[in-house]
């Protein structure tokens, strides 16, 4: 209501908004707010022990931007902590949920989902004065060489680090901003620390972008008011369909919602059945962790909604280390969120794309498999494929596990 009326008194000044009687109908989801703030509430109370004090909502329609639910904290008259601050629209660091936008570039400049990264120590120029940079994984491990689909998938830093001193900050900071983040405005204090979430964003902005995946490239802004009326019945304001913008390609978007689809491909870092997964059901989704455990996300969608979840604090005090896996804390409300809304209704799968091709690879290197290697299906833009086969020797060995 809040976040409607500040819009109005911004467009249309206070007086205005008021003394003229104006009746506005917003595209909240009354059901689904109600619902959502019920979960956020009561997950965040079970978190008490992690020294998470509130957690925070966004759902939208990705195919025209209308926002359908926010929870803006755990509970608006709360006396213990300040309930009245909108995180949706506070600045946060969002984590590794920002290497879609690394990944999304990389695709754009000729890596596929099929392309070898290596998961190694590393060290890269830190700047001038500034000592080496070394990233390293949640885990603290290294797995060698990865396919993009898994490295992505388990969200393995390392590789994501590579790939973007590969194609360049400014090229992901670009993209971020064509993807609906409106925060980055001063490029020269990112590094290569962004992919791994160094530039904070909104919850809003998150929701935008990741909408941009939901809805094959198409970039909508976000709706939150529908029709708006005097105290005469005159329609001051109505939202008009919108077309959209395409910002990326069809086949990428199809790539990256694919891979955070795949419960297989992050089956490393997160194990088959945790929250991430909806048994039934095709939801790309994607956790974000800070280092300094100050925020936790999860994000995910179908092409009919993105849901957005953060948890943390409201004086930006740490939580618990045990957060690190980016599958406690937002995650179990991001689950429940999304089951609620997807319970009645059929799968959704991602929407096929004519410029899409389906090849089975070697399993161990993404290149045309030879005889007897173990083999995975990937997903190309036509052209991108390989055009080579391996050369690998069938061993007598236990096939990875992938």
């Amino acid at each position: 209501v809040f976040y409607v009326r500040d819009l109005l008194n911004k467009k249309y000044g206070e007086k205005f908004v008021e003394q003229g009687g104006l009746k506005v109908k917003t595209t909240l989801d009354l059901e689904l707010q109600n619902k959502s703030q019920k979960i956020v509430k009561e997950e965040v109370d079970k978190l008490a022990d992690l020294k998470v004090g509130i957690g925070a909502a966004v759902v939208i329609d990705p195919k025209n931007g209308d926002i359908l639910a926010m929870v803006g904290s755990k509970e608006y008259f709360a006396k213990d902590y300040d309930g009245q601050v909108n995180v949706a629209m506070s600045l946060r660091q969002p984590g590794s949920a920002l290497k879609p936008f690394t990944y999304a570039t990389a695709f754009r400049s000729g890596y596929t989902p099929a392309s070898v990264l290596m998961d190694v120590p590393t060290e890269f120029p830190g700047g001038v004065g500034q000592p080496m940079y070394k990233p390293v994984n949640y885990d603290g491990k290294y797995r060698g060489p990865q396919q993009v689909r898994f490295a992505l998938g388990n969200s393995f830093n390392v590789p994501a680090v590579k790939v973007l001193n590969t194609i360049g900050v400014h090229a992901m900071v670009e993209m971020g901003r064509k993807m609906g983040i409106t925060t980055w405005d001063d490029e020269s204090r990112f590094g290569l620390s962004l992919t791994l979430g160094g530039g904070e964003v909104t919850m809003l902005d998150m929701a935008k972008a990741y909408g941009v995946l939901a809805n094959e490239g198409k970039k909508q802004e976000l709706t939150p008011i529908l029709k708006i009326t005097d105290y005469q019945g005159n329609i001051i304001e109505q939202a008009k369909t919108k077309s959209g913008s395409q910002v990326l390609p069809k086949e990428v978007a199809f790539q990256l919602s694919n891979i955070l689809a795949d419960n297989n491909a992050r089956s490393t870092a997160f194990g088959f059945n945790s929250a991430l997964n909806i048994p039934g059901k095709t939801v790309s989704v994607k956790t974000g962790t800070t280092n300094d455990k100050r925020d936790n996300w999860t994000i995910g969608y179908t092409p009919s909604y993105v849901t957005v979840v953060w948890v943390g604090n409201n004086n930006n005090s740490p939580m618990h280390p045990y957060l690190t896996s980016g599958i406690t804390g937002a995650a179990p409300i991001w689950h429940k969120i999304m089951a609620n809304l997807l319970k009645n209704k059929g799968n959704e799968a991602i929407g096929k794309v004519d410029d899409i091709i389906e090849i089975k690879v070697c399993a161990w290197n993404g290149l045309l498999p030879c005889d007897g290697c173990p083999t995975i299906t990937e997903y190309f833009a036509r052209g991108t494929e390989p055009k080579i086969h391996c050369q690998i020797t069938p061993s007598p060995s236990p096939t990875p596990s992938l």
